[in-house]
């Protein structure tokens, strides 16, 4: 759980801009958010501590963002559509528009996020807005299931 809070914190500072000699590859993180995010559900089947939350796999097929993260994560990880995807419409590729900025000594340049979109079941979707509404419904399946998080 706290991997998928550690890559959905990282995510505010990708937006703002990444330096190029710590990684820049922007797509790279954020596809490192939904895979972490979706595999959580991995986590929660194979931990004894939550044998009894047996309903992982439908209440992901039940929660639209999650649904789409499954797909996201399943489609990057093939490179193309899988077979068998969960939401209604198999989720386009990321749309990313980004500007470089070049601070004064020439070096110290950043890429920046402008916007992050993909094309899903609901129509075209800013990245960020979902990872949030992912997280949201972690929290929300967590506590309901009894376990105290941190998730928002």
């Amino acid at each position: 759980m706290a991997r998928v809070i550690y890559q959905y914190r990282k995510l505010p500072v990708i937006r703002e801009g990444v330096y190029p000699q710590f990684g820049g590859n922007l797509e790279f993180e954020l596809y490192g958010f939904f895979e972490v995010c979706y595999h959580l559900k991995d986590w929660i089947k194979e931990d004894e501590r939550y044998s009894t939350m047996d309903n992982v796999e439908k209440y992901i097929d039940s929660t639209p963002s999650l649904r789409i993260c499954a797909d996201l994560c399943n489609r990057l990880k093939h490179r193309r559509k899988n077979n068998r995807i969960r939401s209604q419409k198999a989720p386009g590729i990321f749309q990313i528009s980004s500007t470089v900025s070049v601070g004064p000594k020439g070096f110290d340049s950043k890429t920046a996020i402008d916007s992050a979109l993909v094309e899903t079941e609901r129509g075209n979707e800013c990245c960020f807005a979902l990872a949030k509404e992912c997280v949201e419904s972690w929290g929300k399946y967590l506590r309901e299931n009894g376990i105290e998080c941190n998730f928002p």
